[in-house]
């Protein structure tokens, strides 16, 4: 066993330990279909006046959620826009040393300015982690959470949209399932980044080291969590070349053959050697991924969907270190 696996393994089963009576979708199994929440969630949506955090009320089935989203960079309508989402269990508000913060970490810290525009998404649900689990009990939460950031990132679009500006989606983990479920819902953005991530979570809850932490209710019915969450036939309807996934070799949560499999044949997937937990902090590798996929003159990223957008490289084959 390498040390990227007993990163993944070691904290799960810790976790199951702590949380053993907070177990994921104890409660129940039944949801709406992501169709339907989707048609059913409604914003309300705040005056953006540049940059700087603002909170948005969502309207849901399940009751009014807390979503919120930071515009932490803006340059203008001479660079894309990237909009990013973050891991489960992460702050993307926060920069701490006991909170993860990827976005931070790929964006902001080191290096040189990073080329674009940049607002990063906030999940209901992600102010602490014992808040995610008080409200994990029921598998509908879970999906609602998903829609609404999947509503918060089309709104955002449509805001760069009108600033004139191409956008980009990308998201690491549960923000990397959010990437994917707005293409294959809405489709509306230049370009797709997901990172360690593909089209069915459910396997996730029910097939990885991550099943410690789901309830038996969930584990004895795999075909329900499946028929909820996974969305690959709905993504491989989308035919446009625009989706560029990067995969961890030896993550124990996001399988890689199960995960890799879920994107098809025709799509290229970028594979780094870490693990879950190693390829989150792999902060380096992440932004050369995303960078790559930019184009490399930011004066070339001009444009929408309608127009003329971003300089895509076409993909290596190689894995990144």
């Amino acid at each position: 066993m390498n040390g990227h696996i007993v990163a993944d393994t070691l904290p799960v089963y810790l976790a199951s330990l702590v949380f053993r009576k907070s177990k994921l979708f104890r409660e129940s199994l039944d949801s709406l279909s992501y169709e339907e929440l989707l048609d059913s969630i409604t914003l309300q949506w705040p005056q953006i006046k540049g940059e700087g955090y603002y909170e948005v009320s969502a309207r849901t089935p399940i009751g009014e959620l807390d979503p919120a989203f930071q515009v932490a960079r803006w340059k203008g309508a001479n660079y894309p826009t990237v909009i990013y989402h973050h891991g489960n269990n992460e702050r993307p508000f926060q920069r701490r040393l006991t909170t993860k913060n990827t976005f931070h970490d790929i964006f902001l810290a080191g290096g040189e300015p990073f080329p674009a525009n940049l607002i990063v998404v906030r999940a209901p649900f992600h102010r602490s982690f014992r808040l995610y689990l008080k409200h994990m009990g029921r598998l509908s939460t879970f999906t609602t959470l998903i829609s609404v950031s999947v509503k918060m990132i089309e709104a955002l679009r449509q805001y760069a949209a009108e600033k004139r500006t191409g956008t980009a989606i990308s998201g690491i983990s549960l923000g990397g399932w959010v990437t994917n479920l707005h293409r294959a819902f809405f489709n509306s953005a230049d370009l797709y980044i997901p990172l360690l991530a593909g089209t069915v979570p459910g396997d996730v809850f029910t097939g990885s080291v991550y099943r410690k932490l789901t309830d038996r209710l969930a584990l004895n019915n795999p075909e329900a969590v499946a028929e909820a969450l996974d969305f690959e036939q709905r993504f491989a309807a989308v035919k446009e070349n625009n989706v560029f996934p990067l995969l961890a070799r030896y993550d124990q949560l996001i399988r890689f053959e199960r995960q890799k499999a879920s994107y098809g044949p025709n799509i290229p997937v970028a594979v780094i050697d870490k693990g879950h937990v190693t390829g989150s902090a792999a902060s380096s590798a992440l932004r050369r991924h995303i960078l790559d996929h930019l184009g490399s003159d930011p004066a070339e990223n001009i444009g929408t969907k309608d127009g003329p957008a971003f300089t895509v490289q076409a993909p290596t084959g190689k894995a990144l270190g």
